[in-house]
């Protein structure tokens, strides 16, 4: 399998997924481990994923395995958006107000007295 045909494929499945994520497929440098690595850029996030050059074979002509490869992509195109959270902390953390912050819904019951 040539780069032109890994890139033309990946770029098929990527273009599913997000349209505007730009990303680059180069060999891993790992001889041991054939396959390709894809770097993911958009705007200022970044994100990589590794590839086994079987699972590339396998997805060109199983749907399951193609299938698999486009979840993959997705993950690490879902992981730039993460925020990083530290392992051991103290802080609280709470979650982020949804919609307006001044709204607060009538009072119920009877009213003052």
């Amino acid at each position: 399998m040539t780069m032109s045909e890994i890139q033309n494929m990946l770029n098929g499945l990527m273009r599913g997924i997000d349209k505007k994520t730009a990303f680059t497929v180069e060999l891993c440098p790992d001889p041991d481990l054939p396959g390709v690595t894809v770097q993911m850029r958009r705007a200022k996030r970044t994100g990589s994923l590794q590839l086994a050059e079987a699972d590339l074979f396998a997805a060109q002509t199983d749907l399951m395995r193609r299938n698999r490869l486009r979840t993959a992509l997705k993950r690490a195109r879902d992981r730039m958006w993460e925020e990083p959270h530290h392992i051991f902390s103290t802080k609280v953390e709470r979650p982020k107000a949804q919609g307006a912050a001044w709204f607060h819904p009538a009072q119920r019951g009877r009213g003052r007295r």
